[in-house]
């Protein structure tokens, strides 16, 4: 049996086996390829839906260190483009979590409902009410 043929992609530098590239003239490995179609197509949904210009993305992700704008935490997948329901305003990137629960269905893009849940965990109502309560898992933990 033959050695599997190795060669470098030019993008990502590693010497791949040649099952890696599309043909023997491929300079980039199926990976890489894979890559950049993927940023490509979020590059021209992004700018179609929200308007951003190409790279403009890219600049937010930095700006905001590749992290949520809300819980400062980074993830996995990409950061969804949070706007302004009613008018349409790029606000900033969150995470799915954030953006979907948080601010489209929580709060429904109404700050007030923010600062109030905010203001709740900060001062808790039943704490000033009733006193310590705990739930039945931290019961024996006090």
């Amino acid at each position: 049996m033959a050695a599997s043929k190795t060669k470098q992609c030019k993008q990502c530098k590693k010497n791949r086996s040649e099952r890696f590239f599309r043909s023997p003239k491929a300079r980039y490995c199926s990976t890489c390829l894979k890559a950049n179609r993927s940023r490509a197509t979020h590059d021209r949904r992004v700018s179609e839906t929200y308007g951003l210009e190409p790279g403009e993305y890219a600049v937010l992700f930095a700006a905001q260190g590749g992290k949520c704008a809300i819980c400062k935490e980074s993830r996995r997948e990409r950061l969804s483009v949070d706007h302004d329901h009613k008018t349409g305003l790029v606000r900033m990137l969150a995470c799915r979590r954030c953006n979907n629960y948080l601010l489209a269905k929580g709060a429904r893009d109404r700050p007030e409902v923010l600062r109030a849940a905010a203001d709740a965990l900060e001062n808790p109502p039943a704490l000033r009410i009733l006193g310590e309560r705990y739930h039945i898992d931290f019961k024996d933990s006090r």
